[in-house]
């Protein structure tokens, strides 16, 4: 899998290329399929996924057996690092929601990484400052705003720059991502659309 570089995942992007090439020949990467669980929850954290192509989703799991998604990360994208930094275990599911390429990168080697390239340290301070951010906001949205004010924001986040957003599990993955009900999220985006603000077409969701 030549097409497939660590120096494309934002991360990595500030290593040289001698550095990346290394780093490729002591990483196994491989296709995987939708629905491969990647790590546990609980789980010690033994390496790294880095993702060149696809998407996978986080997941918590209740004691009631409710199953939350807790948001979706697409390539190319590093995970979990926050949790390998830490040396803490697994705090999610980590579940592949759209066929993917994954490179297994040991958890020692990031760990290294992170702490002698200036580069990669920063790029991750900087991912996990834009997650805080986003969980912050999250937060202050779900205490002050309506069903269909934090809908439409989290489709403003999954939009791409045409406006589309696309629901990788469908308006029971957004539901379990706001923690709301599917009837609740259902009813939401009624009322955007007869508002003008959406239209729906399946899990094809588009900003006016």
């Amino acid at each position: 899998m030549d097409d497939y570089r660590l120096m494309d995942v934002p991360v990595f992007a500030g290593l040289g290329a001698d550095v990346c090439r290394d780093l490729e020949l002591r990483t196994r990467i491989q296709r995987v399929t939708r629905g491969t669980v990647l790590a546990v929850e609980g789980a010690p954290v033994e390496q790294l996924f880095v993702v060149h192509a696809g998407q996978v989703a986080a997941y918590r799991h209740a004691e009631s057996g409710r199953q939350a998604h807790v948001r979706t990360d697409t390539a190319p994208v590093v995970i979990d690092k926050a949790t390998a930094i830490a040396a803490t275990n697994q705090l999610f599911t980590w579940t592949v929601i759209e066929d993917a390429v994954i490179r297994y990168l040991p958890r020692e080697i990031f760990v290294e990484l992170f702490q002698t390239e200036a580069s990669v340290a920063l790029q991750t301070a900087l991912h996990l400052a834009t997650q805080a951010n986003r969980v912050r906001t999250d937060y202050l949205t779900a205490a002050t705003d309506s069903a269909p004010q934090r809908v439409l924001q989290r489709l403003k986040l999954l939009a791409d720059h045409t406006g589309s957003a696309r629901l990788p599990n469908g308006q029971s993955g957004l539901a379990d991502e706001l923690g709301l009900t599917r009837v609740t999220v259902s009813r939401a985006l009624r009322h955007l659309v007869d508002a003008g603000q959406v239209t729906v077409r399946g899990k094809d969701i588009r900003l006016s």
